[in-house]
């Protein structure tokens, strides 16, 4: 390791290398110091450093774990003493803005927040929004085909990159940095590295899609009685042409977070669900009367039992925070294991309930909180059973992710496989579609020196 640490401090020169305290300093998970037990982190400024990085670790049989924002909560960052981390924080540039085109090629370091200030110069939006946007990055995004609030209007991750560049085991780069929306000239290998968690390439560089920045925003929070009062506003607000988020949280969730925080209790807490909406356009006039008539209208069937809409763009940041409140569980409710799966968005509510009664029946005292874009199918849950949460994780898991089978949902939604889920992976995809899966990460990485404990 030593021998290969001096060639690699070769390449990268000093600033490119991180070893001791500056290891020790960092953490693989968001919410707990769980620092990399690797000898170095190696942080290339170039793809050209990346490619020679790789490859002299490939001829060493060396493995590698990427690190880009460490915002996932999967455990994709998790790195072993006999691993060596890769981070591209050092490879963040925005290369170029096409306005005409509406692109933007960036290097795969960047965040998503300066991807998005590099866009909003030419009156240009990236559509791709995160609570963690200022530390998630564009490489960690498109390994993970990342989602977030407004998919139900712009679509996940694989939907806004065109084009992309990317390393894979043995130091070959592969550029396939496409600018066109339509380009059928041979397989889309982007389509193979995005959501792949870089275990068959690393992202260097993409070509991102952009979309006219919105000139409108209109967003409101209301409060409902019943499910089925919360699939019939749904039904109301997809009429609406600029539907941008649809956010759901069950009492349980909008009851602990504005319990916790005054600051997030525009709305009485005691209602069974509330609702954020929110649509974004480009007709302030004629956007602002289709929401207002959309609200008034649900009002006077008795779907909305009350609602504060937001008239300023503090107010729009207030409302947000009230679903944005990841902090609020990490102080008040640790430990506790997280979930995003995706059901069927008519049983829902069934799915919720069931786990919940079997995760009392299961262990007794049990706190459970949910909310998620219900609008695109998917939930969050949080679960904490105890101060041991975190060691009969396990259990909690095969509880929970049991009644997604059980339910034909998705494993994940958009947080990926990592380490966490990747032995119930073989439960929710087919043996012919997880053994075609193994064909093709043999084929790019035989030696499994890229993410070897991530997905199977």
């Amino acid at each position: 390791m030593s021998a290969l640490l001096v060639q690699l401090e070769a390449i990268v020169g000093p600033r490119g290398i991180l070893s001791g305290v500056d290891v020790a300093s960092r953490s693989c998970d968001p919410f707990d110091h769980v620092p990399p037990a690797s000898a170095a982190i190696l942080r290339p400024a170039s793809t050209e450093e990346l490619s020679r990085i790789v490859a002299l670790c490939h001829a060493a049989g060396q493995p590698l774990v990427m690190h880009g924002g460490r915002t996932g909560v999967a455990g994709g960052a998790l790195a072993g003493a006999d691993e060596l981390v890769i981070s591209l924080e050092r490879m963040a540039r925005v290369i170029a803005v096409d306005p005409v085109g509406g692109t933007l090629t960036v290097e795969a370091g960047a965040t998503i927040a300066a991807v998005q200030a590099a866009a909003a110069e030419h009156g240009l939006l990236y559509p791709i929004d995160l609570g963690s946007k200022g530390s998630a990055t564009v490489g960690g995004t498109i390994s993970t085909n990342a989602g977030g609030n407004r998919v139900i209007r712009w679509g996940m991750t694989r939907h806004n990159v065109l084009g992309l560049e990317a390393v894979l085991a043995d130091g070959t780069v592969v550029s396939a940095l496409n600018t066109f929306l339509k380009n059928n000239t041979g397989y889309d290998l982007k389509q193979m590295f995005i959501g792949s968690e870089g275990t068959l390439g690393i992202v260097a560089q993409a070509v991102l899609r952009l979309v006219p920045a919105p000139s409108s925003q209109n967003l409101a929070l209301v409060s409902l009685r019943s499910y089925d009062d919360v699939l019939a506003l749904l039904g109301r607000a997809r009429q609406m042409q600029h539907l941008s988020a649809f956010e759901v949280m069950w009492q349980d969730y909008y009851g602990f977070v504005s319990g916790h925080d005054p600051t997030r209790r525009p709305l009485a807490p005691d209602a069974p669900f509330t609702v954020l909406i929110e649509t974004m356009g480009q007709d302030e006039a004629a956007d602002s009367k289709a929401f207002e008539n959309c609200l008034a209208q649900a009002h006077e069937a008795g779907l909305i039992l009350d609602a504060v809409m937001a008239s300023s763009g503090k107010q729009i940041a207030d409302l947000w925070r009230v679903r944005e409140g990841s902090e609020v569980l990490v102080r008040h409710m640790s430990p506790f294991l997280s979930f995003d799966i995706s059901v069927d968005i008519r049983r829902a509510d069934d799915f919720v309930e069931a786990t919940r009664a079997a995760l009392k029946e299961r262990f007794g005292t049990c706190r459970m909180v949910s909310f998620g874009h219900l609008a695109d199918s998917n939930i969050h849950i949080g679960v904490h059973i105890g101060p041991d949460t975190l060691t009969r994780a396990t259990q909690i898991e095969a509880c929970v992710y049991g009644l997604v089978a059980r339910f034909g949902g998705a494993l994940t939604a958009e947080h990926g496989i990592g380490m966490t889920k990747r032995d119930f992976l073989p439960q929710h995809v087919t043996p012919t579609a997880l053994a075609t899966m193994r064909r093709l990460r043999d084929a790019l990485d035989p030696d499994r020196l890229l993410n070897r404990s991530v997905l199977f």
